[in-house]
């Protein structure tokens, strides 16, 4: 059970945004009405991930990173809603748990992987020789700060479904591998 339960009753702007959510996604995921609590939050974050779907981060990539994180933070519901993303978009299960492990099939996906993971790891502080070994790999630093703003993105979502205990509403995944 929800510790912050979704807004019950969305008003103005709120209403509005969840409006625009459902005609996207043909619901309105117990994240999003959570988060709705605050419509400035919730707009914040929406913008902020819009934006980062137009860097030169693949779709493919931000799940990865997605499930990399969610499960270094042991987030049931991320973890729920990625693996769904990640195999709507074409991710193979074997992929799928690779990423959730920190591997991947490349070694540019493998170095973004492992930049998202030790960024939270080491919560920002990252040494130059990690950064050379991700350049190395072809992160240059444009990416590196995509990266960032995507490792930032799933760290908001994460907390706020451990601070909100959220009901999942996608088919279930376990934080066990």
């Amino acid at each position: 059970m929800s510790r912050i339960l979704p807004v019950p009753n969305p008003q103005g702007d709120v209403a509005t945004t969840f409006s625009e959510i459902k005609s996207k996604l043909g619901m309105v995921p117990n994240l999003y009405a959570t988060v709705g609590h605050s419509s400035t939050v919730l707009n914040a974050y929406l913008v902020f991930s819009d934006a980062l779907s137009k860097g030169r981060l693949s779709a493919k990539q931000r799940e990865l990173i997605a499930l990399a994180i969610a499960q270094k933070n042991q987030c049931q519901y991320c973890l729920s809603a990625h693996t769904l993303i990640a195999g709507s978009i074409g991710l193979a299960k074997t992929n799928i748990k690779e990423a959730r492990e920190g591997h991947a099939d490349s070694a540019l996906d493998q170095a973004l992987i492992t930049l998202a993971v030790e960024l939270v790891e080491l919560r920002g502080k990252l040494s130059t020789d990690q950064l050379d070994i991700a350049a190395k790999n072809g992160v240059d630093e444009e990416l590196v700060f995509e990266v960032l703003a995507q490792v930032t993105a799933n760290l908001f979502t994460n907390y706020a479904n451990h601070l909100a205990q959220t009901d999942i509403d996608f088919p279930k995944v376990s934080l066990t591998l």
